[in-house]
């Protein structure tokens, strides 16, 4: 009996680990479908230049900092970013990025999945967490809502040491077939350097597919 006992405890442990295994690689395997699908969000776009007008209202310990900027913001596939902006502070200029659309890289993730399927301002979605690889940089953790539809990311959070955090909120656009920023807004939070702030930026007058050059996104040292 004990025997009997022992070989059924093992077999319902060994079935418990392999329904946890096989749920971790089911989570994982639909995170690689979604970034598939991710990957040819646009089709066929090059590159494309917008209006930008951008409200900050940021602070730096006691000091408050409420600029409004006007330039132009720059993309190309994949992952280039520019910003020419009026009587813009440099350190705005340096992180183009943070005003434009970003796939993250899975190779620096050690691990993802879908936490849930949920609606957000009326779009169905799946909420993705990442899990960022040890000692590479400040990120913790990314989470993503991927519009279930149409691929768009209506919110993502990324998570850094010391409890910062930028939250990014997009509303987007069809324009000649292409899906694009509309409205953004960004909140940024790092308590451990006493600084924090909020962007809101607006997009206006796209120009689709005009053969930028790598050239024109070297950053001038």
């Amino acid at each position: 009996m004990k025997t009997y006992l022992k070989a059924s405890l093992i077999l319902f442990i060994a079935a418990i680990l392999l329904l946890i295994i096989g749920s971790a690689a089911r989570a994982d395997e639909q995170v690689d479908q979604i970034f598939t699908h991710l990957r040819q969000f646009n089709g066929n776009l090059k590159d494309y230049q917008a209006d930008i007008n951008i409200k900050l209202n940021a602070r730096v310990a006691f000091i408050p900092y409420n600029p409004t900027m006007n330039g132009k913001y720059y993309f190309k596939n994949p992952g280039k970013h520019k910003l020419v902006l009026e009587d813009a502070p440099s350190y705005v200029k340096k992180y183009p990025n943070m005003f434009g659309y970003n796939l993250p890289n899975l190779e620096k993730y050690a691990s993802g999945k879908v936490v849930e399927t949920t609606t957000l301002d009326g779009q169905e979605v799946w909420h993705i967490v990442l899990n960022r690889k040890p000692g590479l940089g400040d990120i913790t953790t990314l989470e993503m809502w991927v519009n279930c539809k149409d691929y768009t990311i209506p919110r993502q959070i990324t998570n850094y040491k010391n409890d910062g955090k930028i939250t990014v909120n997009a509303k987007y656009a069809d324009k000649e077939g292409y899906k694009v920023f509309e409205s953004m807004n960004a909140e940024f939070s790092f308590p451990k350097i006493a600084v924090s702030a909020k962007a809101y930026a607006t997009y206006a007058n796209y120009k689709f597919n005009q053969n930028l050059t790598d050239e024109f996104f070297e950053v001038k040292k």
